[in-house]
């Protein structure tokens, strides 16, 4: 009997976390679908859901992005996942506006804050730009960022190639080799014919080569 009552208990207390869940990810789908980013409740930081939305303009795969943003703030992937797949699922996103808001949300923070944030909201970008093609997707988003912020950021492929695998850079060769071989599993081409997820194991393959040259 006592064991029923816990069960049931603990499928309540299940359903009602999904719920929430649903919930707060409808309403960042919103926040970003509208550009208002006024709103958002449950970020892991000002501005977090915002730049999530901007890399996953970027790499066009919220499981991708997720890893990237793990990278660099670190926190539970399953929270980037969460927060990247909802942005995935909104409509219309406009890469430019996002920017725009990202830089609002940044101007409204304290000197602490832009410190801290500002250089890992750039090393998040530079890693969602690896093998950027200006011919196919335009300008990069860094450029707009440092021109309207007035920062200089240095770029560094092996840095960036680091973020790509979801690693932080000074990986083991053993964290390089497993990374690789569990993204490119997921993203090989036997198993996808996308065009995204073909041009997401190209830049695995070429940042794994990149640190194990």
């Amino acid at each position: 009997m006592i064991l029923s009552i816990i069960l049931i208990l603990i499928i309540i207390g299940a359903l009602l976390f999904a719920a929430h869940t649903f919930v707060i990810q409808r309403s960042w789908r919103q926040c970003a679908e509208s550009g208002n980013f006024t709103t958002v409740k449950n970020e892991p930081f000002p501005g977090a859901l915002c730049l999530s939305a901007i890399v996953q303009s970027c790499i066009g795969e919220s499981y991708y992005a997720a890893r990237i943003m793990e990278s660099v703030f670190g926190r539970r992937f399953d929270e980037w996942n969460s927060m990247t797949k909802s942005v995935s699922d909104a409509k219309g996103l406009n890469r430019d506006l996002l920017i725009e808001n990202l830089i609002s949300i940044i101007k409204k923070q304290n000197d602490d804050f832009k410190l801290k944030y500002i250089p890992l909201i750039f090393k998040t970008l530079t890693a969602a730009e690896f093998m950027w093609n200006e011919k196919t997707q335009g300008a990069r988003p860094t450029e707009y960022l440092k021109n309207l912020l007035n920062y200089s950021v240095k770029t560094d492929d092996k840095t960036d190639a680091y973020r790509i695998l979801g690693l932080e850079p000074g990986a083991s060769e053993e964290k390089i080799r497993k990374a690789h071989r569990r993204l490119a599993a997921r993203y090989h081409p036997d198993r996808n014919t996308e065009t995204g997820k073909l041009d997401m194991f190209l830049k695995i393959q070429t940042a794994y080569e990149l640190l194990t040259d």
